[in-house]
């Protein structure tokens, strides 16, 4: 294992080793995940946003074109889908991308420890496992981690980003 390198690949410093073995972020890695959160709100605000509007466009054409139909059993089923389940299905999806990007206000600081597996799946994408878990690695990681090695991460538990290994 290089310590040099796995500090480059992972984007950590000493300051921030120190404090997530102490169960704590460091002040550069609250400050980041801040602005990450803050990034991932705005991006969820506009995403519902558009379902919002696709579901009462949605609602609007059923409703529209359901009472036009030329049978009764026609119109409540139109009624029905695009008057009733299209907006809920697409508002509720609008909901549920509010809500992860909520969860992303208190991040919580997990570990895990034990050998790891690195995965290759192509060019430039790799997947380290470790103990059932899975993280998406953003460069190669030759030269820094050793397949079989026993390691222990520091992670965000919502969004399993990797913030220090040793």
């Amino acid at each position: 294992m290089n310590d040099q390198r796995l500090r480059k690949l992972f984007r950590f410093n000493e300051e921030d080793l120190a404090a997530n073995r102490r169960g704590r972020f460091s002040e550069k890695q609250l400050q980041q995940l801040e602005n990450e959160a803050g990034k991932e709100r705005k991006s969820a605000r506009e995403s519902a946003a558009l379902l919002f509007l696709v579901a009462v466009a949605g609602m609007v054409v059923g409703i529209g074109v359901g009472s036009i139909a030329p049978s009764s059993l026609g119109r409540i089923a139109l009624y029905g889908c695009m008057g009733a389940l299209w907006p809920l299905v697409w508002a509720g999806k609008g909901i549920q991308i509010l809500l992860a990007a909520n969860r992303l206000r208190e991040p919580q600081l997990s570990f895990v420890r034990g050998p790891i597996k690195i995965v290759h799946h192509g060019d430039l994408e790799f997947t380290l496992k470790i103990e059932g878990l899975e993280f998406d690695l953003e460069a190669n990681p030759s030269g820094a981690l050793m397949d079989g090695e026993v390691y222990t991460i520091s992670y965000v538990e919502a969004t399993r980003e990797i913030l220090s290994i040793e």
